[in-house]
């Protein structure tokens, strides 16, 4: 497996790039509502977009401030290895030795205290995709702690972005054997995943933004045309 490598200074340069230039540009904002405060520890997402790992990048930065690390296909590091000074590490599926060394890693991580985040559906699926399933991996990581559940929901309103809705809620599991853990874990976060999109259509106003607003051509043209009709 491939261990994490955090450097300080790559992460400061690219988490300005990704604010700046990926993220900003094509979101309208980010808006987080967290039932339970998160606190370090194992964190379990939904996962339906490309996007998904830049989104929890930005909310760790801006939001949790966490030591975080996060589980990631080792091919996909292979080809992206400073993902390795962001936290990321991997694991090879298909080998059975590699698992458990990544799953292993990812422990002793927890038990430093440490944030470790995994998409426990193992790849994207569309966000109205039922029902959720989830990896049987992420059973080896419970420990006596909740688990963070986050669900990420894109949604397209008002604006000429989309904008992302965040929801946190911890999860005290109560099964005992892995079987039923992994199936309550899974009805869970499908459960968080179907509460974001019931706030979504309802326009709740539980979600505060990451970032501050700011004007995008849509807004700039809405206000000069709003000027035009104001002098007339």
């Amino acid at each position: 497996m491939i261990e994490a490598r955090k450097k300080k200074w790559f992460n400061k340069l690219f988490s300005t790039f990704v604010r700046e230039r990926q993220v900003r540009p094509s979101f309208h904002n980010i808006y987080i509502q967290a039932d339970d405060v998160p606190t370090p520890g194992l964190f379990l997402s939904t996962h339906s977009s490309w996007w998904d790992g830049l989104i929890m990048y930005m909310l760790n930065e801006h939001y949790l401030h966490h030591d975080t690390h996060v589980l990631m296909d080792e091919d996909g590091l292979r080809r992206f290895p400073f993902f390795r000074h962001l936290g990321a590490f991997s694991i090879k599926k298909g080998k059975l030795s590699e698992v458990r060394a990544s799953l292993a890693y990812a422990n002793r991580l927890l038990m430093e205290g440490k944030s470790v985040w995994l998409f426990p559906q193992g790849r994207e699926y569309p966000q109205e995709y039922r029902p959720l399933e989830i990896g049987s991996g992420v059973t080896s990581l419970l420990s006596d702690a909740p688990v963070n559940l986050c669900a990420m929901y894109y949604a397209f309103s008002a604006h000429a972005e989309p904008i992302v809705y965040i929801r946190f809620r911890r999860h005290d599991v109560v099964s005992t054997n892995r079987r039923d853990q992994k199936h309550e874990l899974a009805k869970a976060l499908e459960q968080l995943y179907d509460d974001v999109r019931i706030d979504v259509i309802n326009e709740s106003d539980g979600y505060v933004p990451l970032f501050k607003p700011r004007r995008n051509l849509a807004d700039w043209t809405e206000r000069l045309f709003q000027k035009r009709r104001d002098k007339s």
